[in-house]
């Protein structure tokens, strides 16, 4: 484990170690850059110390005296790096950015114990270890002095959690049980911290603080009985990390300033847009990987089940925007794939009773995705090699099928179940630029990282123990691409100077500005309305299915993004965070048997929603604009089923069980923007469909046995459809910039 988080946070120190080649000597006289500009792409690392604290309380045993396990404060260290882009706008500087980073926050509760007469005593607790954090996150800050920065910044978060439990039980059996499984928690990141040149303009300290808030993670029941004693009740609790870190980053200065790339036996003379701009494309390949965990599928006699070899097909497509320095390239990029690499893995044993068994164990990757950021060089004006590394994401589908052999037929049972797991990814790439300088072809190698994503556990019996180990997922694709790239835009108004912020000398003039200005970043606020639905079918208790839900609900929160724009075309990437409440319930399922009736009722609630999305559209009017939109989405969901009964006699009681769960899919819409008040407010109105597939865990049950019922549940399809409206403020070419300080 410590040689994958080592190779996740080294690929961007790779990426970080070709940064001096921004200042390797152009034989052409440069045009002087601006003094001090805090604009342009950097890469850094960084270290520090988390600590994070859960407060749940989670019943040890839904049997009285209904002992709890307490929740826990946990710390450590944590190390990383980030990448990122600044825009200045006078005394104002804004900005994205994307960090990873490897973690050991860990912590233990305390133990609880709850004694069975005649069986022993139950003693169990809980402990959790965060193993990585990252974020996407914008950012914007003031320069009270020419070489400090202080800035705010928020975004989406996310952690890789291991949690697990210790359990013994005895005597006069004695019992010992450890196991830990992977979850990926998502949230929201809010923070502050301070910012220094060091040695000149290129090298940048900083000293921040973050706050994560993952709300509540752990699964959490109650129980509302007429039976003395009857009635107990969990608390959910809610998972926050704080962490204070320091960091140094490298950066490439202002792109708008840059000088073209030169050429020992060529004129000095750029290409009309170089290798700076936005672009589109599509790309396929092919991937392969592994998850090497075992499983053990029986005791008696032993049998256990290995780690699978995966392999399959990639197509999708790729959005991002480079920045050119002389030889070098940077930019950031986002790529969504669907995917067909899969692989299972087999054994087959013989029982007493029921006879043959055949287990298969089955797991395919759906989708993948990535932010990445990339650091290339420029052999020649038309070829560019590259490194990337940045977070990853896969749709992982999981199927269990156990055939057997009765007396009298054949049974097979088959469980499906869906994860969203989250890594690192890391790799390398050629591009090429075709005739006519706005069509770019690629061969690019990408190692996605997930670590651990099953459970581990360890059981011991009288002294005889049984081991299931985790193991490591990982995927690699080879991939080809093509992109259309929009070109180097008109140059936005330049930052003001170092120089004429120290001496407060006015801006006496502005460059000359295009007749449409849409370009620049711009920080907003939004709210609407949204529906879901879920079609899936479960069988609760009983023969009667449950499910089908449909919610409804309004929604409220914020975005921001960066727009470039070409003439009459305007692109951009954008990410927002909504928080929600869209909910629903689905249809009361209910159950008769001996004296009494069971009702069943599930329901959704959606707490948080949001995405990180690439837009292109169209002007067609200077302050009109019409866009389409595309990217990732995640949902906090929070899924809740009562079981109500009434009966035998007179025993009243209801049971609610509440589990929150993080889904990822895509997301696409189409929307309308317009200046109502000048060039730097712009209103919106836009629809957005997300959709975050099949991710209910169903059974399937069919036998040839007489007697026998077979049964079939359906994993359905989640999808969100929202309408919304917005305001944005925008810090674009426009912004004046002329006041004096």
């Amino acid at each position: 484990m410590l040689r994958n988080l080592l190779i996740g946070t080294s690929s961007w120190m790779l990426l970080g170690a070709a940064a001096s080649a921004a200042d390797l000597p152009v034989l052409t006289k440069a045009s002087p850059a601006t003094a001090q500009s805090w604009a342009g792409f950097y890469l850094g690392i960084h270290g520090g110390y988390g600590w994070g604290d859960n407060n749940f309380s989670q019943t040890l045993f839904p049997l009285p005296p209904y002992a709890a396990v307490q929740g826990f404060k946990s710390q450590g260290g944590l190390y990383g790096a980030q990448a990122g882009y600044n825009w200045q706008f006078g005394r104002a500087v804004t900005g994205f950015e994307i960090d990873f980073s490897a973690a050991d926050i860990s912590g233990n509760s305390t133990t609880a114990a709850q004694e069975f007469p005649g069986q022993g005593t139950l003693a169990s607790n809980r402990f959790d270890r965060v193993k990585y954090l990252g974020t996407t996150r914008g950012r914007l800050g003031w320069l009270p002095t020419v070489n400090l920065l202080l800035y705010g910044t928020a975004g989406a978060a996310w952690a890789r959690v291991d949690e697990g439990r210790n359990t013994s039980v005895g005597p006069p059996i004695n019992v010992n049980a450890s196991g830990n499984a992977p979850f990926d928690r998502l949230g929201w990141v809010a923070g502050v911290g301070v910012e220094t040149m060091l040695f000149g303009s290129s090298w940048i300290g900083r000293l921040e603080y973050l706050h994560y808030d993952f709300g509540a993670v752990t699964q959490t029941a109650s129980r509302i009985s007429s039976v003395p004693n009857g009635s107990f009740s969990d608390h959910a609790g809610r998972q926050t990390i704080d962490t204070v870190r320091a960091a140094l980053s490298y950066k490439f200065g202002d792109a708008g300033a840059a000088t073209p790339a030169a050429y020992a036996k060529a004129p000095a003379v750029a290409a009309v847009s170089g290798w700076a701009g936005f672009y589109l494309g599509a790309h396929g390949g092919y991937g392969w990987g592994e998850n090497n965990f075992s499983l053990n599928e029986n005791e008696v006699p032993p049998v256990q089940i290995d780690g699978l070899k995966l392999k399959g097909g990639v197509y999708g497509g790729h959005a991002g925007y480079n920045w050119q320095f002389g030889r070098t390239v940077t930019g950031f990029e986002l790529d969504f794939s669907a995917v067909d690499i899969k692989g299972s893995t087999q054994v087959n044993y013989l029982l007493p009773a029921p006879g043959a068994v055949t287990a298969i164990w089955a797991n395919k990757v759906e989708a993948l995705g990535s932010i990445r950021a990339r650091l290339g060089w420029l052999p020649t004006e038309n070829l560019m090699f590259y490194g990337t590394a940045g977070l990853g994401w896969e749709r992982l589908d999981r199927t269990f099928t156990r055939s057997t052999t009765p007396a009298g037929g054949v049974t097979t049972s088959v469980s499906a179940s869906a994860a969203d797991r989250f890594g690192w990814v890391a790799g390398a790439g050629i591009e090429a630029m075709l005739p006519g300088g706005n069509w770019i072809g690629r061969l690019e190698y990408l190692h996605y990282g997930f670590g651990t994503v099953q459970g581990a556990a360890v059981e011991t019996v009288a002294g005889v123990s049984t081991v299931s180990t985790a193991g490591n997922h990982g995927v690699d694709v080879l991939r080809a691409g093509l992109s259309y790239k929009f070109g180097e835009p008109a140059a936005a108004a330049p930052a003001r100077s170092a120089k004429a912020l120290d001496t407060k000398a006015p801006v006496t003039s502005l460059a000359v500005l295009p007749s449409s200005t849409w370009a620049g970043f711009y920080l907003g606020a939004h709210g609407g309305y949204g529906w879901k639905d879920n079609d899936f079918t479960q069988r609760i208790i009983g023969d009667t299915p449950t499910g089908g839900i449909k919610s409804r609900g309004a929604l409220a929160g914020g975005h921001a993004g960066y727009n470039w724009q070409y003439g009459r075309v305007v692109t951009g990437l954008e990410i927002d965070f909504s928080l929600g409440d869209i909910k629903g319930t689905s249809t009361p399922t209910i159950n008769i048997f001996g004296g009494g009736t069971q009702t069943i009722t599930l329901s959704d609630k959606l707490e948080y929603l949001a995405a990180a999305r690439t837009r292109l559209g169209w002007l067609p009017a200077d302050n009109f604009l019409l866009y389409a939109t595309g990217g990732f989405a995640w949902e906090r969901l929070e899924r809740s089923r009562v079981i109500a009964q009434i009966g035998p006699g007179a025993l009243t009681q209801t049971e609610t069980a509440t589990s929150p769960s993080d889904r990822f899919g895509a997301v696409i819409g189409a929307g309308a923007e317009w200046m109502p008040f000048g060039p730097n407010w712009v209103g919106r109105v836009e629809y957005l469909h997300y959709d975050f597939g099949k991710f209910e865990n169903a059974r399937t049950f069919t036998s040839t046995v007489p007697g026998d019922v077979p049964f079939s549940e359906h994993r359905g399809r989640q999808t969100i459809e929202v309408v919304r409206a917005g305001v944005s403020y925008k810090f674009g070419a426009n912004q004046p910039i002329a006041a004096r300080y």
